[in-house]
Order: structure tokens, then sequence, then C-alpha cells
């Protein structure tokens, strides 16, 4: 199976005690609260505040903001892989309805912080991020395509489709992503691309 490269910037070591797991914890909550704020600036100074820990203390776990920002983008982009894997190594169902659950799931890691999730994609260029997030979504196609038997290059669209519209949605108009209808839609646009057999 494949696996997703991980970005290029990384923490400078991992926190092994569990005080030091809930220090990076609430690093990391806090530079997600100034990202979905938008108002502070996303710099280590103004994230270690709002954390309330010690700018040498951040700086333990983090070289800079930019390592931050790949730390919440990593997690975002791992908590979407874990969730479709888990649908898929548990499929008892028909492709159709395994289609349904893998867009639902989606969805929802998209619309329970929409502000959030909306930030992280709209910056992640600026720091050199978006090789990272075209890789995960390249590779969760692969991986819905092997499971459900499906042509690779059409789940490759349609899983692109998808996104783009919910991503849209993000800044647009994020309530619809509790919509039972909006989901028909990105239903009936998975099966139009890639016709599942049962």
């Amino acid at each position: 199976m494949k696996t997703i490269k991980k970005p290029l910037l990384s923490v400078r070591k991992l926190p092994k005690q569990q005080r030091s797991k809930k220090m990076v914890e609430a690093i990391l909550q806090a530079s997600a609260h100034i990202l979905e704020q938008g108002v502070e600036p996303f710099t280590t100074n103004h994230i270690a505040k709002k954390a309330g820990v010690s700018i040498g203390s951040l700086y333990q776990y983090f070289p800079n903001a930019d390592a931050i920002m790949a730390a919440l983008i990593e997690f975002h982009v791992e908590e979407e892989i874990s969730s479709a894997q888990h649908i898929l190594s548990t499929r008892p169902q028909s492709a159709r309805q395994t289609l349904q659950q893998l867009i639902l799931a989606f969805v929802e890691a998209h619309a329970k912080a929409p502000r959030l999730t909306a930030q992280l994609h709209t910056l992640a260029p600026l720091f050199g991020l978006q090789d990272y997030l075209a890789h995960s979504r390249n590779l969760q196609a692969t991986q819905i395509a092997e499971a459900l038997n499906l042509p690779e290059s059409e789940v490759q669209i349609a899983v692109i489709a998808i996104e783009g519209v919910v991503l849209a949605m993000l800044t647009q108009n994020p309530k619809c992503l509790r919509d039972d209808e909006f989901i028909n839609r990105l239903f009936a646009i998975a099966q139009a691309l890639l016709r599942p057999k049962d």
C-alpha cells in the first residue's frame, strides 16, 4: 500500500511525556483558533501567548510558524485518510453505499470547522504544502479505486470534483454542508463519473 509523504517542515522533536503532549496539543489548538478567527497574525509569539506557553517551550517542538502550519495540515489530512481507510476496510456494503459513506465522511471532516479548513487549504500553497495536499488526495483516490475495483483515473477525477465543490462551499455557504440535498448532489456527481457496478 502506498504511504503519504510527510511535509518537509516538521517538529524539532516528538513529545513523549504526557505533559509535553498536552503542551503540543495546546499549541496546535491555539494555532487553529488564530487561523479560524483570522484576527491575530499567525506568528510563533502570538501562538505561544494564546497557548499559554513560553516562546522557548514552543521552539522546543516547532522551529517556526511554518512547521506549526504543516502540523495542522498534516493532522487534517491524516484524519481524512484514517476515516476513509476505516470505511474501506470494514466494507460490508455495496460500492454505492460505500461511496455514500466516503462522501459523508469527507464532508463531515470539513463541516465541523469550516472556517479553519478553508484557511488551511487557502494557506497551504503559501507554505509550500500544495504538493502534500495533492499527494494525499491522489493516495485516497488510489485506495478507493483498488477497494471498489474502479478505474483509478476516473476516481481521481471524481475526488477532485467533489473536493472542489466542498472547498468552494466552505467559504460561500458552509451551512449547506449539513444539508442532505447537498450530500445527494455530491453522490450524484460520484455516480455519474464512476458508475459503480453494485
